[in-house]
């Protein structure tokens, strides 16, 4: 008898989940709606102009880099060995630095990227928030993040209702 009892109440108290296992899920391509939006063109410009006095000091740490090797190459010959040495380290340093730079500007290059698109991020994020809430939506999908797999038919779409939100249609 206990055992009945158990498996009623258990059979009672996963009738809910199993209610809430039809509610309504969407999904939405994040990244085509992030494109659409007007300020991306500011972050583009933004990014374009960062970029661009970064790929200038690389060109002219580049050039030097470039002169000083010619230069030792026509002077080689008239070098002793300990100079030879010397200005060979000097070069071997400023390989190392330009590397460096490389790597550092284009950390800092993605660092700046994500810090100008946080806002975009946020907003865009709200609106999903808004559009999942008035459509009553229990989970939300980005195709964008492959974040699904599959797609039933009863999925809702809420790309276009988040651009609305967002004034961007």
């Amino acid at each position: 008898m206990k055992k009945v009892f158990f498996a009623v109440l258990a059979i009672v108290m996963m009738v809910p989940m199993m209610m809430k296992a039809q509610d309504k899920m969407g999904y939405i391509n994040s990244y085509e709606v992030m494109m659409l939006m007007p300020e991306v063109s500011q972050v583009e410009t933004q990014m374009a102009d960062f970029n661009k006095q970064n790929q200038t000091y690389l060109e002219t740490m580049y050039k030097e880099m470039q002169d000083k090797a010619a230069a030792y190459e026509q002077e080689k010959a008239t070098l002793s060995e300990s100079i030879k040495k010397i200005k060979e380290e000097e070069l071997q340093s400023m390989y190392e630095r330009f590397q460096t730079a490389q790597q550092d500007l284009q950390t800092e290059a993605q660092k700046k990227q994500a810090e100008l698109l946080k806002p975009l991020q946020d907003k865009l994020q709200a609106a999903i928030d808004t559009v999942a809430k008035k459509q009553g939506l229990v989970f939300v999908f980005d195709l964008s993040a492959g974040g699904i797999v599959y797609k039933g038919e009863k999925a809702v779409d809420i790309t276009a209702a988040v651009k609305k939100e967002l004034s961007i249609l």
